[in-house]
């Protein structure tokens, strides 16, 4: 197989997307992918990501793509997990406090700042409505982080978020605790809880 055929195999298993360093992790001339555009087989959708022009563009996906450290948090992440009621108006991704990256200058993305040592806790890989595999909280990191931010955020996603996932026969209260108590939020959850349960 030659290596635009290498290329269109890839992409085929991996829902009609490739990034410039998968093909050079096969040892193949980044040219390749130059000659596939010209010829109209793939197109450029970011500097070092590749889609065929029949690919739905994976907007999650495309939003964090340079942005290894980014994590769909808040509203973002909880439409993810079904428990939003509609589909957020923003991006709403977590990132370090130091970040300087290209996310800051997107208007359709709202930073949360959160410091280097908790960006990693309830961080997960799950598939975007489109497919890809981004990085995203865990369910029981979402509703700490909403219940941190409820003074940004309206009551009613907090209420709503909070009581499908309890209705969810896979909550894990535990996990719920053990992440509001590294957050300090532990007490203020409790009580939130005991008076919504």
């Amino acid at each position: 197989m030659n290596n635009e055929g290498k290329i269109l195999n890839l992409m085929n298993k991996n829902n009609g997307l490739i990034t410039t360093k998968e093909v050079n992790d096969m040892n193949i001339p980044k040219v390749t992918l130059t000659r596939l555009v010209r010829k109209g087989i793939i197109q450029r959708q970011q500097k070092g990501l590749y889609i065929f022009p029949s690919t739905w563009e994976d907007e999650y996906y495309g939003i964090i793509y340079n942005n290894k450290n980014a994590v769909f948090s808040h509203l973002t992440a909880l439409y993810f997990h079904n428990l939003c009621e509609r589909v957020p108006l923003t991006y709403d991704i977590s990132v370090a406090y130091n970040y300087t990256g290209n996310l800051t200058k997107n208007n359709e993305v709202t930073l949360h700042y959160v410091k280097p040592e908790i960006l990693d806790l309830g961080r997960i890989t799950i598939k975007s409505p489109q497919g890809q595999m981004i990085n995203c909280y865990n369910v029981e990191r979402c509703l700490c982080d909403i219940f941190k931010d409820k003074n940004k955020i309206y009551t009613e996603y907090l209420k709503y978020a909070f009581i499908e996932y309890y209705k969810n026969q896979k909550h894990d209260t535990f996990k719920l605790y053990q992440y509001a108590k590294k957050l300090n939020i532990e007490n203020e959850i409790h009580d939130y809880m005991e008076v919504l349960l």
